[in-house]
């Protein structure tokens, strides 16, 4: 059975493009972070939107299971002479906590990286993400919605059922839980307050004809 930092290893592999710009995403709640923040990018890949972060001036902990995406995130920090706002992590967010001290954050960051876990952890990882944060700090997460009709009838042919809206496909887990899902994991939690909206990012301009609309759940909340 391949080790799934092998996995990743290969699938960035296959997929990086030096020239790929950073999401839409990143660039839009940016714009709502507090100056020279201390941002967790969680599952940072190989660093589109943690490089936009770092060239915005806030500093960067990146944390992702692939050595290979990490590696690219510290060249391209050395490139533009950012290496010192920026620290790197390999961590398995199925296994492990964050190695983040207790309120000591002001913004963590994950777009479309938590979508490969049940119900029960990622009640763990929105956990963690609270317990980083600093008092009035702020957490923006997107995950793969069901709303996207085709990816659901293939994951529905092609997987299997490991709990609701959750798949084994491909030897991953891959969640795609609905807006009710995620109030009930985060009621769970215990954060006192968060919202949640389904939106679609538009990934047209990365010319991925195959993909060219992503459709996520957003996770906002302060501490």
């Amino acid at each position: 059975m391949i080790d799934d930092a092998d996995r990743w290893d290969a699938i960035h592999k296959k997929t990086h493009k030096p020239d790929e710009p950073h999401s839409q995403y990143a660039e839009e709640v940016e714009k709502l972070f507090p100056r020279k923040s201390l941002v967790v990018d969680m599952g940072a890949g190989t660093g589109l939107d943690a490089l936009y972060f770092l060239k915005n001036g806030h500093s960067v902990i990146a944390f992702d299971i692939s050595p290979f995406a990490l590696d690219i995130i510290t060249q391209k920090a050395s490139q533009y002479n950012l290496s010192t706002k920026l620290v790197t992590r390999k961590v398995d967010f199925g296994l492990h906590a964050l190695p983040v001290k207790d309120s000591s954050v002001d913004v963590v960051y994950s777009r479309i990286s938590l979508n490969y876990f049940g119900a029960k952890q990622t009640t763990k990882i929105f956990k963690d993400i609270y317990r980083i944060l600093k008092s009035s700090g702020r957490a923006f997460v997107t995950l793969k919605s069901p709303d996207d009709t085709v990816e659901m009838e293939y994951l529905e042919k092609t997987g299997s059922i490991y709990e609701p809206n959750v798949y084994i496909e491909g030897g991953m887990l891959r969640s795609r839980f609905t807006q009710e899902q995620l109030r009930e994991i985060l009621k769970d939690t215990d954060i006192p307050g968060f919202n949640i909206r389904s939106f679609e990012e538009d990934l047209s301009s990365k010319g991925d004809s195959h993909h060219p609309r992503l459709f996520v759940n957003e996770v906002t909340f302060s501490k």
